[in-house]
C-alpha cells in the first residue's frame, strides 16, 4: 500500500535450497550447457558463443530479476498469533481497547533485516468485512489524503500492481507497488516495483487481520518506507510516523463506517 519482512515466514529450507539450486542451474552462460555447433554453421558459433558466454551484462539482469521474484513469490505477511496480539504489553491492550491506535515495539523485519514501523487498530467491523474493503488497494485515494491519484495497471484475486501519485512533507513521489493478497490468512504484503523507475528508494509492508469477536478485527500493520533522496533519519521518521497516525485514523474511520466515509467528508459525531 501506496504501506515484510523476514518475519517468521515458514519457509523450508529443503525447498529454499532447492530454489537456489534451479537459480544456479539458470544463470549458469547457456554456452556450459548447450554446444552452439549443433545449430550454427561456419563461423556463427564462434559469434554466437561470444554473446551466450561473455554477455555477463544479460546474465546477470536476468540473475537480478530471478532473485526478486524468488524473493516476491516466497514472502509472506508476519503472524502475531492466533488472536493477533504478539508483541503488545497489557497497557497497550487496555490503551488498544479503548480504541486507540498502537505502536507497538517493532518484532517484524524486511527481508534485508530492516525494522518496520508497526501498528495496531481495533476496526469495528467482522475480519471478512475488513478484508474486502481493504484488500481493495485501488480505493486508497478514497480515504488517505495523502493518495492524490492511483492507476491500476493489473489486478487478479491474488495481486495486483499499482502506480501511486502522492504527497508527503511538501513533496510529490510517484511510484509503482504489487501487492499479494492471502485470503485465507487475512493478509496483504506489498513491495516497490522494481522494474519501474521510483521515488522511493525502499516500501514494503503488510495488513494482517484477527478476528476479535464476530464484530470486532485485530489489525496489525507494518511498512517502511524511504525516499530516493538525502533526508536526516530523525525528520523523515518524525515526519512518517507523524504522517502513518493520521492515515491510519483515516483507515480506521473508513472501515468503521463500512467503507461510506471518505477523506474529504467530516466524521460523524
Amino acid at each position: 500500500m501506496g504501506l515484510s519482512l523476514n518475519l517468521n515466514y515458514d519457509q523450508k529450507p529443503s525447498s529454499r535450497d532447492n530454489s537456489f539450486s534451479l537459480l544456479h542451474r539458470l544463470t549458469q552462460p547457456i554456452g556450459c550447457q548447450h554446444n552452439t555447433d549443433s545449430f550454427v554453421d561456419g563461423k556463427a558459433p564462434s559469434l554466437a558463443k561470444l554473446f551466450l558466454m561473455e554477455n555477463f551484462g544479460v546474465r546477470y539482469a536476468f540473475t537480478y530479476f530471478f532473485f526478486a521474484w524468488l524473493l516476491l513469490s516466497t514472502q509472506k505477511a508476519p503472524d502475531f498469533g492466533p488472536d493477533g496480539m504478539a508483541g503488545l504489553n497489557p497497557k497497550e491492550k487496555q490503551r488498544l481497547f479503548k480504541g486507540e491506535i498502537i505502536f507497538p515495539r517493532s518484532i517484524a523485519q524486511t527481508a534485508g533485516g530492516k525494522s518496520l514501523i508497526e501498528a495496531v487498530l481495533l476496526l469495528h467491523r467482522p475480519t471478512e468485512e475488513v478484508w474486502q474493503l481493504l484488500a481493495r488497494t485501488e480505493d486508497q485515494v478514497r480515504y488517505l489524503d495523502h493518495i492524490k491519484k492511483i492507476a491500476v495497471l493489473y489486478k487478479t484475486p491474488t495481486e495486483d500492481k499499482l502506480e501511486f501519485t502522492t504527497k508527503i512533507a511538501m513533496k510529490t513521489f510517484v511510484y509503482r507497488v504489487v501487492h499479494r493478497f492471502d485470503e485465507k490468512n487475512f493478509s496483504i504484503w506489498w513491495t516497490l516495483d522494481r522494474s519501474f523507475q521510483n521515488d522511493l528508494e525502499e516500501l514494503e509492508g503488510f495488513w494482517r487481520f484477527y478476528p476479535l469477536n464476530q464484530e470486532k478485527t485485530i489489525a496489525r500493520y507494518g511498512s517502511r518506507v524511504c525516499p530516493d533522496f538525502p533526508v536526516p533519519k530523525f525528520i523523515f521518521n518524525a515526519l512518517t510516523k507523524s504522517d502513518l497516525r493520521s492515515a491510519l485514523a483515516s483507515v480506521k474511520k473508513y472501515v468503521d463506517s463500512g467503507g461510506v466515509w471518505r477523506k474529504d467528508s467530516p466524521w460523524p459525531e
